[in-house]
């Protein structure tokens, strides 16, 4: 998992959700991380880290932002890969082209990884208040095979008060949504 804060959202559901699953101390700033869980009953490693700048967060060392699109070039990818990435709220102060750019080269690593590795599972969550992001990021990836989990209208329609920040019943929904691309069964 590489995103924002709505994203690690996923990570922290997980942890609560899974009694399997149990934090590792990477002693670093939870907000950035990289924060990693592991299952060793079911040999699943979970991992999230920030999708590096631009980002709004307290200290964290540098060392610790890497780019969507060079964490996606780093992982080999196969059948038991499970890739999801989101970006979003921290490039609302940038200019829409800055954005387009940054998704152009997550695309092009996507695009490289399932050449190397066609059986990964790719799931781009979109934003949850931010409507023109996800245009750009549906118009990237309508043709690169991956699964787009559309948030954004989970969250509009919802009773719930509009937050960057979703509350619970949303991220079970998008939970729900979620494990079923990865667990069909």
């Amino acid at each position: 998992m590489m995103g924002d804060s709505t994203l690690r959202q996923w990570f922290d559901f997980l942890l609560k959700a899974v009694p399997t699953f149990k934090r590792m101390n990477l002693h670093v700033q939870y907000e950035a991380g990289p924060l990693l869980a592991v299952d060793v009953e079911n040999n699943i490693d979970l991992h999230w880290r920030a999708h590096g700048l631009p980002l709004r967060c307290l200290k964290t060392e540098v060392s610790n932002l890497h780019y969507v699109s060079n964490e996606i070039d780093d992982l080999t990818g196969g059948p038991h890969t499970v890739i999801v990435f989101n970006l979003g709220p921290h490039f609302t102060t940038y200019p829409l082209d800055f954005y387009t750019r940054r998704v152009m080269r997550v695309r092009k690593a996507v695009l490289d990884m399932l050449q190397r590795a066609p059986d990964t599972t790719i799931i781009i969550k979109t934003v949850n208040t931010g409507y023109k992001f996800n245009r750009i990021l549906q118009w990237a990836f309508q043709d690169v095979g991956v699964y787009i989990l559309d948030v954004w209208q989970m969250t509009a329609c919802h009773y719930n008060v509009e937050n960057i920040h979703p509350g619970p019943v949303i991220i079970k929904n998008e939970m729900d949504i979620f494990l079923s691309f990865i667990c069909p069964e």
